[in-house]
This record gives structure tokens, sequence and C-alpha cells, in this order.
């Protein structure tokens, strides 16, 4: 433990957190639906933005979905064909690999 006084940091007492019951706070589903209204209020008031953000979502999940099969394509062997991989020495040094 510290030997800093209490009187020195006033800011790092520590602080009494009131819990919240189980049954009094709103419900997983309650804060969704309520999430959801915000959402479409949102998009009514701002079409255009709403448009954009729903294209950006949209070209996330298609790259998010794209990356694995351009690197499991590249881990095949067609790295290989193009002549742009490199051989690795026991250096670890990397020289240009020879074209067959």
């Amino acid at each position: 433990m510290s030997n800093i006084p209490n009187s020195a940091m006033p800011h790092a007492k520590a602080a009494e957190e009131p819990q919240q019951e189980q049954s009094g706070g709103p419900s997983i589903s309650e804060r969704a639906g309520k999430l959801r209204e915000q959402a479409t209020d949102y998009a009514r008031e701002n079409p255009k933005t709403a448009i954009a953000a729903g294209a950006a979502l949209a070209a996330g999940v298609i790259a998010a979905a794209a990356i694995p099969l351009v690197r499991g394509r590249s881990a095949s062997g067609d790295a290989k064909k193009s002549g742009g991989a490199r051989k690795t020495t026991t250096a670890g040094k990397t020289t240009p690999a020879k074209k067959s």
C-alpha cells in the first residue's frame, strides 16, 4: 500500500457506488427498443447521413468478409506465381526469389 496521506490526494478516496437492484433497471430488450426508436428518429431527421452511415457499415462488413479470402489466396501459393515472393535465409536476410 501507499504511504501517501489522504489529505495530499483528496480525489483518491474510495467512492461509494450505489448498487442497482436487478429488477430496478430497464431490461436489455427495453433498452434496445429505446435505442431503436432513437435511431429511427435520427434517420428520419437526417436521411442523407443515415444512408451514408449504412453504406459505410455495409462496406465495412464486406471488407471484413473479404480480408480472410484475400489472405487465404496469397498463402496458398499465388504469390509464387507473381514472382514477387522473397526467400528468407537462415541469417534472417531476404533475397529475391528465383524465377522458375
